[in-house]
């Protein structure tokens, strides 16, 4: 059965990580995906952490994609590019403020060469007036939307987050407004301008917490739900130092955990005396190492989950039975009944083209 995305054509003129992940995920549904770099390649290709000729980051991110090395400051390689442009179905564009006009290859310039054509901008910002020109990256977008306030340690420091929460939040809704696009253009053959950003990305992702904000409740970390709170909702240090977390915020849940700790006068004390509830864990959970919690709560039903080094989350087990990674592969997140997407073709060397399937 044909993919779910096939007969499907992407121009990817991004790099790094937004407008990538977003074709990606097209690709692994079936999408023909073809990334247009520059000369000397994507400069995610050049990054620490190899994995065989590539780094770790172009192998994953680049899956299952055709390479084409175009110089678009040229008029020939743009002419080829216009080629392309004019029987692709959508174009992704993540250039720097002003760059992809200085070029010639913005959406009026693909528009007139493919009145249908879906053209995805992924700015830093976003498309006001005031945001034109303004530059920017995943880190400073997740300060300013308000999730590196609440990334800090014991000292309040603020800690520069590992997860590219607002690269991956922009792909992420890159992709969706993408295949909005695409079902409007079949419904009425009309393309039209798809614009994210990754300060759009990072408000998403502090979204739960800043509506709280909003709503003129600013989160205080020890008090809200999220920022340890509540005793059943948090992380605890076993004896060994390693780290856990329960997560059951309901109710059956929570008493569940009480009575396999023997600890049944606790259920109650959760919401007249969460902090005194949190001590009692706290030094409860000191007094063996973290394996023995997880032989205790790992298997009953309840939410239990440890805090996994980098180096050990692909030994997790129920990482391992999900299939979500398998091989040192990470698989995609999205499973279809009829039309699997496959992540499993590699990324392409520099100015190489794949096999369609």
């Amino acid at each position: 059965m044909p993919a779910a995305l096939a007969g499907l054509t992407v121009i990817d003129l991004t790099s790094f990580v937004p407008g990538p992940y977003a074709s990606m995920l097209l690709a692994d549904l079936g999408a023909r995906v073809i990334q247009v770099e520059p000369p000397g390649g994507d400069p995610s290709r050049s990054l620490p952490y190899r994995r065989g000729d590539d780094s770790a980051l172009h192998a994953w991110i680049g899956r299952g994609k055709s390479s084409l090395v175009l110089d678009l400051k040229t008029t020939a390689d743009r002419d080829r590019l216009f080629e392309l442009v004019a029987v692709a179905d959508i174009v992704i564009e993540g250039f720097a403020p002003g760059a992809a006009h200085r070029l010639g290859v913005d959406y009026e310039a693909c528009q007139r060469v493919n009145p249908r054509i879906i053209y995805c901008s992924i700015a830093a910002v976003g498309d006001s007036a005031e945001s034109v020109g303004v530059p920017g990256h995943d880190l400073d977008s997740v300060a300013r939307a308000g999730v590196l306030d609440q990334l800090r340690d014991a000292a309040g420091s603020v800690i520069s987050a590992g997860p590219l929460f607002g690269d991956i939040s922009a792909g992420l809704h890159a992709a969706v407004g993408i295949l909005a696009a695409v079902h409007y253009r079949e419904r009425t053959g009309i393309g039209q301008r798809v614009g994210v950003s990754l300060l759009g990305g990072a408000l998403a992702m502090a979204a739960p917490q800043l509506v709280k904000a909003l709503a003129g409740a600013v989160p205080e970390p020890g008090k809200d739900l999220n920022l340890g709170g509540d005793p059943a909702y948090r992380a605890y240090r076993a004896r060994d130092g390693r780290w856990f977390v329960l997560a059951g915020l309901e109710t059956r849940f929570w008493e569940k955990v009480c009575r396999l700790l023997g600890r049944d006068e606790l259920i109650e004390l959760r919401q007249s005396d969460p902090s005194r509830v949190a001590r009692e864990l706290e030094n409860l959970f000191a007094t063996q190492d973290r394996d023995a919690w997880a032989a205790l709560l790992e298997h009953e039903g309840v939410c239990f989950g440890p805090v996994n080094p980098l180096s050990e989350v692909a030994a997790d087990a129920r990482i391992v039975e999900s299939g979500l990674l398998a091989d040192s592969r990470l698989n995609s997140p999205i499973h279809l009944s009829a039309t699997p997407p496959d992540s499993s073709r590699p990324a392409p060397s520099l100015d190489e083209r794949l096999e369609e399937t």
